[in-house]
């Protein structure tokens, strides 16, 4: 009998990573993105942060109580503050020659030197950071400029009494446009996104999904300065048994019973704010939750993703773990496509294919002249 022939595609291998950085965006966008938590920089700690391109560190001052977030290397000879280096009142103490730098990236005390001030050029990069619900972002811009735009979909969780009740990280090996663009593509969702994302039931029930989603524009959104934000809103319908859901369109004789009282009450509205946030407004009979999913660009090609879900007083932990779980194994869904379809810059596109333009469009406006540098020189790219 002839046996199988193996699989010989790998997208480890360096002929498909060439094949894939061939036609993609640049790999760093601009604007805010979470790169770590307070409570990696709670008791002193020195919190080191590699991504975006960048080498960086992060610390609280004892006194300000404010985070900062500083270029890693020492500006005198280049030792790592993160590897050694300790909070001292205010500032960051290098390992190597005791150089203490302030959050403003100003060197402010040579211990050894004897001169009656501090030159100028004694300084390193500072970074704009906000600390929101326990999260710390960094302002990445490639031109240098200052924020131009402020995160405040997080703003509603506190006026709301909503608390933190379940936290998920994980890593993707993927550019950080593929997970956004999936909002263009409403038809994955009743192929890709049709079984249950239940393990064990996956193959059994399914479900059918209603897709909207808008893009800025320049009449209205831009006036309000609103151009870095898209909307989606996503719907279940026609739980179904036993392969159903595949035929769209089609009445299903086997729909679970209850399954449409069930599916109607529950309602996600999804906003995209920047290329490295997105937040989920799911409604459902108990009341609201809120989920806020980061997307951190590490390297080119690998994404560190958390979700942090949030729920009113009332609401079961229970419940809430339900929903973070199906989610996460709906990204697992996606999973095995992203880390292995390559990047078409001109799609072959046919009636019923999703708004791709106008999400191109939105997404192009995250980048600047400077952009197609950041990273491209990177080995892993």
């Amino acid at each position: 009998k002839t046996p199988a022939s193996p699989k010989t595609h790998d997208r480890n291998s360096t002929r498909f990573k060439r094949l894939r950085r061939k036609n993609f965006p640049p790999p760093y966008p601009n604007g805010w993105f979470h790169v770590c938590n307070s409570v990696d920089v709670a008791g002193g700690n020195v919190h080191t942060i590699a991504a975006l391109g960048l080498d960086l560190v992060a610390f609280r001052g004892k006194k300000t109580k404010e985070v900062a977030i500083l270029k890693a290397h020492c500006p005198h000879m280049g030792a790592h503050l993160g590897e050694g280096g300790e909070v001292i009142g205010d500032n960051v103490r290098c390992p190597f020659h005791g150089w203490e730098i302030d959050g403003t990236g100003m060197c402010t005390k040579i211990p050894y030197s004897k001169m009656k001030s501090i030159p100028s050029k004694c300084k390193t990069h500072a970074y704009h950071v906000r600390e929101i619900l326990g999260a710390v972002w960094l302002w990445f811009d490639a031109e240098g400029r200052d924020p131009f735009w402020e995160l405040d979909e997080y703003k509603d969780v506190e006026e709301k009494g909503m608390t933190l009740r379940v936290v998920k990280q994980n890593s993707f090996d993927q550019h950080i446009a593929e997970m956004c663009e999936n909002s263009a593509d409403p038809y994955h969702f009743q192929t890709l996104h049709a079984p249950l994302p239940i393990p064990g039931f996956n193959k059994f029930v399914g479900c059918q999904h209603k897709i909207t989603q808008r893009y800025p524009d320049e009449t209205t959104d831009a006036k309000t300065g609103q151009m870095h934000k898209c909307h989606f809103t996503e719907k279940m319908h026609d739980l179904a048994l036993l392969g159903g859901w595949r035929t769209p369109g089609i009445s299903l004789r086997k729909n679970v019973p209850f399954s449409a009282w069930i599916l109607d009450s529950i309602f996600t509205r999804v906003c995209f704010e920047g290329p490295g946030n997105i937040s989920f407004a799911i409604t459902t009979p108990l009341g609201d939750m809120r989920m806020f999913m980061t997307n951190l660009p590490v390297e080119p090609f690998k994404q560190h993703v958390e979700n942090h879900w949030y729920a009113p007083w009332y609401f079961p932990t229970w419940i809430v773990y339900i929903f973070a779980t199906l989610s996460a194994h709906a990204l697992e869904q996606d999973r095995q496509v992203w880390e292995n379809k390559i990047y078409r810059k001109t799609m072959c596109l046919v009636g019923g294919d999703g708004p791709f333009p106008a999400f191109r469009r939105y997404w192009a406006g995250h980048y600047s002249k400077s952009s197609d540098d950041a990273g491209r020189d990177q080995i892993e790219w």
